[in-house]
């Protein structure tokens, strides 16, 4: 039986730091047509992780690549910031050296601040569900079936569209399982620690060129919730806006 095309990507990526395991028996990936739903992403305690942007091509320095850090809860509950990014105005002595993304969703509302100027804007999500969407992939490059894969259900995804690890590798000292799914020439490997259901690497493979990569730097649950955590902090400017844009902009690079 053939090996998902996105495999060999995966395994080149990660030649320098995984060894290859034997390999168990290969079972083919769920078919789209009789998978079952994934159910909509709504971790129970509260889930951190580190993720950064390794796709081929991305220069270290672009703001794309920086580490971006999330906290995610329930449904309505979501906490991103990002590395500060320095600005290209530096030849204006009153713009900030640097500028970090922080966005809080507390559905309804939204707040997206900049914690260089201190400065934020505040609008409501008019409905009429108001549920935390965070794929990790853009919204429309990729197909409609990878955009139930998002930040904080990474293991739920796996276990209703690619339960059964394709192959075993050896990952920063455990084992790791890699887990792939399909739709027509689009490609998903996902580089799980099967024994803690922690994600380590995604790779999105289109016409058999990496599209997208996504490195985990770190992954916790069931972690205590800081009082505030969903609120924006005090010390904030904050404006009204009369709307707020689409989520994924904002969630994804």
């Amino acid at each position: 039986m053939a090996i998902s095309k996105s495999l060999p990507v995966l395994l080149a990526l990660g030649a320098s730091v995984a060894q290859a395991q034997p390999l168990p028996p290969m079972v083919a990936p769920p078919r789209p047509e009789v998978a079952s739903e994934v159910p909509p992403c709504q971790p129970r305690s509260l889930v951190s992780m580190t993720v950064r942007n390794v796709t081929p091509g991305l220069q270290a320095i672009d703001p794309r690549a920086q580490p971006k850090t999330l906290w995610r809860k329930g449904g309505r509950y979501l906490r991103s910031v990002e590395e500060p990014v320095v600005s290209a105005q530096l030849q204006d002595a009153k713009a900030p050296m640097a500028r970090q993304a922080l966005v809080i969703i507390a559905e309804p509302d939204i707040w997206m601040i900049d914690t260089a100027s201190r400065e934020g804007r505040h609008s409501v999500d008019k409905g009429p569900v108001l549920e935390v969407r965070a794929p990790i992939l853009p919204p429309g490059s990729a197909p409609p079936e990878f955009m139930a894969l998002e930040y904080g259900c990474e293991a739920e995804f796996v276990s209703v569209r690619a339960p059964i690890a394709q192959r075993t590798v050896r990952w920063g000292g455990i084992n790791a399982g890699i887990h792939t799914y399909n739709v027509g020439s689009a490609n998903l490997a996902i580089l799980m620690d099967d024994r803690s259901g922690k994600p380590l690497m995604i790779t999105y493979v289109r016409d058999n060129r990496p599209v997208s990569i996504i490195r985990y730097d770190n992954y916790e649950r069931g972690l205590a919730e800081p009082p505030d955590m969903f609120r924006p902090p005090p010390d904030v400017k904050i404006l009204e806006a009369t709307s707020a844009p689409p989520l994924g902009e904002k969630l994804s690079d």
